[in-house]
This record gives structure tokens, C-alpha cells and sequence, in this order.
């Protein structure tokens, strides 16, 4: 229960971050929150593998807002993106979820039977077409895109069968789609100055 509410937590700050590096610093956040999370359906490989690619795409905003001061105050948008994603998380987990018999949720952890992996699935799925859907320029599509990314990521986990494909394939879809980001952001940055 703890790690949904470091999750979610997470996920306002890096939405609600007015300045670039403020909001990579919050991706960063959300990805080690959601590796923390998956730590007991995935295995140490598959653990350090997204928690780089987090790492990595994190770093890739960070460098590419070139300063401080660079960003986008999300004003309205903030609480637009918060109200979808609040109202389609739990539409998303009593439509799709995979656990049928209740279970009782650790404090800490994950439990074993993926609830807590689904719930925090949904929620980055939700955030991240949310903020898509209010984005305004390469910053909040970039973090919407990465939030939904890394919301997949977490629902490979409860995929049967070896993962590792699936692992490396989410990391460096993470990477490229941050990558793209930077690019963006760097043209918009020359644009505005130009």
C-alpha cells in the first residue's frame, strides 16, 4: 500500500514539476518506485535492466532541458491529467485485472499475487494518456509517454514464461522514446530562442 502512494506521489511531482529537470528528477522517482515494486515478480537481471533504462531516460530529459529554468508550468492541466487518471484506474483494474479471489495487500512490498502491480500499471497507464491528452508541448508528451511505458513494463511482469525479452525490449523502447523526447525538447528550446 505504501509503494502505490510513493507511486502515485511520484507520478504529481514529475506531473505537476513546472521546470524539465524537476520533472525528469520525478520520472526518476516513478521508475525506481515501479522497479521496487515489481522487485518480487521479476528477477534481479530483469530488476537492474528497467532501473536503468529509468536511469537513463531520466538523465536524457535532464540533459536536454539544458537549464533550470526550462520547462512548462502545467497550471490546469495538472488537475485534468489527476481527475482522468483517478477515475480510470480503478474503471482499468475491475475491468482487466487478472486477480479474482481477494487478497490481503502487504504495507510494504509487493504481494504475491500482482495486485499491487496491476493497480500501479494502471495508475501509470492512465497518468500517462492523461497527461498525452493535455500535453501542450515536447515536455508533458515526453513524460506521458514514459510514464505509459513504464506502466507496461510493470504489467510484463505478470506475463507467464521468460521475460527477458520483453524486458530488454521495454528498456529500450524507454530509452528511444526519451531519446525522442530530447530531441523535441531541444528543438523547441532552439525555436523559442531563434
Amino acid at each position: 500500500m505504501i509503494l502505490l502512494a510513493v507511486i502515485a506521489l511520484a507520478t504529481l511531482a514529475a506531473n505537476g514539476a513546472g521546470q524539465l529537470r524537476l520533472a525528469a528528477a520525478g520520472f526518476l522517482a516513478v521508475s525506481l518506485t515501479a522497479t521496487w515494486i515489481a522487485w518480487g515478480t521479476a528477477s534481479g537481471g530483469q530488476l537492474a535492466v528497467a532501473g536503468c533504462a529509468g536511469l537513463v531516460a531520466a538523465a536524457l530529459l535532464y540533459v536536454a532541458a539544458g537549464d533550470g529554468g526550462y520547462g512548462e508550468e502545467p497550471g490546469w492541466r495538472l488537475w485534468a491529467a489527476t481527475m482522468i487518471a483517478a477515475a480510470a484506474t480503478p474503471a482499468a483494474f475491475a475491468s482487466f485485472r487478472t486477480i479474482t479471489d481477494a487478497t490481503q495487500l502487504p504495507l510494504l512490498g509487493a504481494d504475491a499475487a500482482g495486485v499491487t502491480v496491476q493497480v500501479a500499471a494502471f495508475w501509470l497507464l492512465s497518468s500517462g494518456v492523461a497527461i498525452l491528452l493535455t500535453a501542450r508541448s515536447a515536455v508533458r508528451t515526453s513524460l506521458g509517454a514514459l510514464l505509459m511505458i513504464t506502466g507496461v513494463q510493470l504489467l510484463v511482469r505478470l506475463v507467464g514464461g521468460s521475460q527477458l525479452t520483453f524486458t530488454l525490449l521495454f528498456a529500450w523502447l524507454e530509452v528511444v522514446i526519451a531519446l525522442v523526447g530530447a530531441f523535441l525538447v531541444v528543438n523547441e528550446r532552439a525555436a523559442r530562442e531563434a
